[in-house]
């Protein structure tokens, strides 16, 4: 029975021990990481196929009048 208590006694003992030896470890601030920011990537090429809207289309038109008669 003596022999039970003290095998019992020594096991919390070590698990005590063991548990407060790793408690610094388990106590660590979190990794501080900036904030994911997703990117879409898009290939460039020498002409671009997206259409003017018309208001630009009428500037581009004027510059273009300019242009030719200087």
């Amino acid at each position: 029975m003596t022999r039970n208590i003290i095998i019992s006694s020594g096991f919390h003992l070590i698990i005590i021990i063991i548990a407060t030896l790793s408690l610094p470890f388990l106590a660590k601030k979190p990794i501080d990481l900036p904030p994911i920011i997703s990117i879409e990537l898009i290939q460039i090429t020498e002409k671009t196929n997206i259409p003017f809207a018309p208001k630009a289309k009428k500037i581009i038109e004027k510059i273009k009048k300019k242009k030719k008669r200087e």
